[in-house]
C-alpha cells in the first residue's frame, strides 16, 4: 500500500489542494476554457470549479493520479493523459492555463513554458504556482520535501527541476510574458512558500 492511498495523505493534499484553489481562482476568467497543466489528483481543478461555475476545465498529466477520482470526471472536467513532450492542444485553445506545483516535475520547465504559451491564447492568463529556491540550502530543502511527499504515490515520476525566483523573472522576460499579479502562498504545513504569477500571454 502507498502512504497516498492513507486518509491523513489524502486529507492534507486535497487540503492544499483547496487553498491553492480558491488563491488563484480570482485570478482567472468568469468564463471560457481552461487548461491544468500537471492536474494530479484534481482537487485544485475541482475546487476552482466551485469558485468559477462558467469555466470548463481539461487536466493533463503524464499518468492518471492514484487519487484522481473518474466520478468527479464530466463535461466541466475531463482529463487526458499524455506520455509525450509536446501537449497534445492545437495553439491558442485555451482562454487561460494553471500550472500548480507541476513545472520542477517536468524535464524542462522552460519548454513546458513555451507550451503553455502556445496553447493559451493571446491576451489569456498563464498561472504559475511553483516553489522557487532563493538560495542553495533553500533548494536542497525544497527538493527533499518534494521528493518525500511524492515517492508515497504509486506510478508518479519524481525528477526534480527547480529553479529560482530570479530564473523565472528572467525567462518571463525572454517569453515576453507580463506579470499582472505576483503574490505567494504558503498552501498549509509542513509546504513552504510557494510563488504565484499571473502572466499575461502575448504572442
Amino acid at each position: 500500500m502507498f502512504i497516498a492511498s492513507l486518509p491523513f495523505y489524502k486529507k492534507l493534499s486535497r487540503q492544499r489542494s483547496i487553498n491553492i484553489a480558491r488563491y488563484i481562482a480570482p485570478l482567472l476568467p468568469d468564463s471560457g476554457e481552461v487548461l491544468d497543466f500537471g492536474c494530479g489528483n484534481g482537487y485544485t481543478a475541482l475546487e476552482v470549479l466551485e469558485q468559477k461555475p462558467a469555466i470548463s476545465i481539461v487536466g493533463v498529466d503524464v499518468v492518471p493520479d492514484q487519487n484522481l477520482n473518474q466520478n468527479d470526471l464530466n463535461k466541466r472536467f475531463s482529463f487526458i493523459e499524455n506520455k509525450q513532450d509536446a501537449l497534445p492542444f492545437a495553439d491558442s485553445t485555451f482562454d487561460a492555463s494553471i500550472a500548480a506545483s507541476a513545472m520542477h516535475h517536468t524535464f524542462s520547465p522552460e519548454f513546458y513554458m513555451d507550451e503553455l504559451i502556445r496553447c493559451t491564447k493571446s491576451g489569456g492568463s498563464i498561472i504559475l504556482v511553483e516553489e522557487m529556491y532563493l538560495n542553495i540550502p533553500d533548494k536542497i530543502i525544497i527538493s527533499a520535501q518534494d521528493w518525500f511527499f511524492n515517492k508515497m504515490k504509486k506510478g508518479i515520476p519524481v525528477p526534480l527541476h527547480f529553479r529560482s525566483n530570479k530564473h523565472y523573472l528572467q525567462l518571463f522576460k525572454g517569453k515576453n510574458l507580463e506579470i499582472t499579479f505576483a503574490g505567494s502562498i504558503r498552501p498549509c504545513p509542513p509546504y513552504i512558500h510557494h510563488y504565484v504569477y499571473r502572466l499575461k500571454v502575448n504572442k
